[in-house]
Protein backbone atom coordinates (compact mmCIF):
# COMPACT_ATOMS: atom_id res chain seq x y z
CA UNK A 1 0.00 0.00 0.00
CA UNK A 2 1.40 3.46 -1.05
CA UNK A 3 0.41 6.33 1.34
CA UNK A 4 -0.39 9.56 -1.20
CA UNK A 5 -0.48 13.25 0.26
CA UNK A 6 -1.52 16.72 -0.95
CA UNK A 7 1.21 17.38 -3.64
CA UNK A 8 1.19 14.46 -4.91
CA UNK A 9 -2.97 13.99 -5.52
CA UNK A 10 -2.88 17.68 -6.91
CA UNK A 11 -0.30 17.23 -9.31
CA UNK A 12 -2.24 14.24 -11.01
CA UNK A 13 -5.54 15.79 -11.03
CA UNK A 14 -4.43 19.12 -11.80
CA UNK A 15 -3.45 19.72 -15.64
CA UNK A 16 -1.53 22.77 -15.14
CA UNK A 17 0.60 21.79 -12.20
CA UNK A 18 4.30 21.39 -13.01
CA UNK A 19 4.39 18.36 -12.14
CA UNK A 20 1.14 16.82 -13.63
CA UNK A 21 2.31 14.89 -16.54
CA UNK A 22 4.97 12.85 -14.15
CA UNK A 23 2.44 12.51 -11.52
CA UNK A 24 -0.39 11.21 -13.61
CA UNK A 25 1.33 8.70 -15.59
CA UNK A 26 2.72 7.02 -12.07
CA UNK A 27 -0.74 7.49 -10.93
CA UNK A 28 -2.17 5.47 -13.78
CA UNK A 29 0.99 2.76 -13.80
CA UNK A 30 0.92 2.23 -10.53
CA UNK A 31 -0.54 -1.30 -9.56
CA UNK A 32 -0.76 -1.51 -5.83
CA UNK A 33 -3.31 -0.02 -3.67
CA UNK A 34 -3.32 3.73 -2.47
CA UNK A 35 -3.59 5.25 0.98
CA UNK A 36 -4.72 8.97 2.25
CA UNK A 37 -6.19 10.30 5.14
CA UNK A 38 -9.51 12.96 5.80
CA UNK A 39 -6.63 15.32 6.88
CA UNK A 40 -5.06 15.04 3.48
CA UNK A 41 -8.63 15.11 1.69
CA UNK A 42 -9.35 18.29 3.61
CA UNK A 43 -5.90 19.69 2.59
CA UNK A 44 -6.09 18.72 -0.94
CA UNK A 45 -9.67 19.93 -1.68
CA UNK A 46 -8.18 23.26 0.52
CA UNK A 47 -5.81 23.85 -1.80
CA UNK A 48 -7.65 23.28 -5.06
CA UNK A 49 -10.49 25.84 -4.33
CA UNK A 50 -7.89 28.42 -3.19
CA UNK A 51 -6.33 27.85 -6.70
CA UNK A 52 -9.20 28.08 -8.50
CA UNK A 53 -9.82 24.30 -9.38
CA UNK A 54 -13.13 24.29 -7.15
CA UNK A 55 -14.82 21.83 -9.88
CA UNK A 56 -12.14 19.53 -10.33
CA UNK A 57 -11.96 19.46 -6.36
CA UNK A 58 -15.99 18.51 -6.12
CA UNK A 59 -15.07 15.31 -8.32
CA UNK A 60 -12.36 14.22 -6.53
CA UNK A 61 -13.10 15.08 -3.04
CA UNK A 62 -16.16 12.83 -3.77
CA UNK A 63 -13.97 10.10 -5.92
CA UNK A 64 -11.67 9.93 -2.77
CA UNK A 65 -14.79 10.61 0.32
CA UNK A 66 -16.37 7.21 -1.80
CA UNK A 67 -12.63 5.32 -1.69
CA UNK A 68 -13.41 5.14 -5.69
CA UNK A 69 -9.31 5.71 -6.24
CA UNK A 70 -7.63 5.06 -2.64
CA UNK A 71 -8.31 3.44 0.79
CA UNK A 72 -9.56 6.32 3.26
CA UNK A 73 -7.93 6.27 7.11
CA UNK A 74 -10.01 8.49 9.32
CA UNK A 75 -7.52 10.08 11.41
CA UNK A 76 -8.08 9.55 15.45
CA UNK A 77 -6.83 11.24 18.47
CA UNK A 78 -4.74 8.01 19.36
CA UNK A 79 -3.39 8.52 15.48
CA UNK A 80 -1.94 12.43 16.47
CA UNK A 81 -0.43 11.17 19.71
CA UNK A 82 1.45 8.48 18.25
CA UNK A 83 2.79 10.25 15.33
CA UNK A 84 3.65 13.15 18.09
CA UNK A 85 5.28 10.40 19.69
CA UNK A 86 7.29 9.11 16.76
CA UNK A 87 7.96 13.15 15.81
CA UNK A 88 9.30 13.71 19.13
CA UNK A 89 11.88 10.32 19.06
CA UNK A 90 13.22 11.53 15.82
CA UNK A 91 13.55 15.39 16.05
CA UNK A 92 16.66 16.56 17.13
CA UNK A 93 15.82 18.66 19.64
CA UNK A 94 14.00 16.99 22.68
CA UNK A 95 10.68 18.38 24.27
CA UNK A 96 10.60 18.78 27.94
Amino acid sequence: MIFVDTGAWFAAFVPNDADHQAASAWLTANGQPLLTTDWVVDELLTLMRMRGENQRALRLGEALLKEEIAALHWVSREDVFSAWDVYREFSPVSVK
